[in-house]
């Protein structure tokens, strides 16, 4: 199917997109755009590893450390070793008060969506919302 999209279109959507991310906004409350992308995937249970954040985050192993150091000189983060499993290993998982900061950065982010949609009527958003999702999870 890419190979039927035009490269003009194709730089109509890129052009798009940006300019969308670019009027969300690069701060969310207590947390920049980056902190907030890390301390969602701290989020509940998981505890990943920092080379694990560094891939989803497609960022290097050693700017996902330099994130992670900064995390949790503020508190928000915490690496720890687990007992039972290779002590070499560390992991990473969110504090309450990160918890409560992601909270209050996703407010902010859902509210700037939130208006940045509101001019599209309920078929527009569901329409968008189903478009989002392929592209987001295409083998779905």
């Amino acid at each position: 199917m890419s190979e039927r999209i035009g490269s003009s279109s194709l730089d109509t959507i890129a052009h798009y997109l940006d300019d969308w991310y670019d009027s969300l906004g690069r701060q969310f409350g207590p947390l920049s755009r980056p902190q907030r992308r890390m301390l969602r995937r701290l989020g509940g249970e998981r505890r990943p590893r920092i080379s694990d954040l560094a891939d989803e985050l497609g960022i290097t192993a050693a700017g996902a450390t330099r994130m992670i150091d900064k995390l949790e000189a503020l508190g928000l983060a915490r690496r720890h070793r687990t007992p039972d499993t290779d002590q070499r290993e560390v992991r990473v998982e969110l504090t309450p008060q990160g918890l409560q900061a992601l909270r209050r950065a996703d407010e902010v982010f859902f509210e700037r969506v939130r208006a940045s949609v509101s001019h599209l009527d309920e078929g527009d958003v569901a329409e968008l919302e189903r478009l989002l999702a392929r592209i987001a999870r295409p083998r779905d």
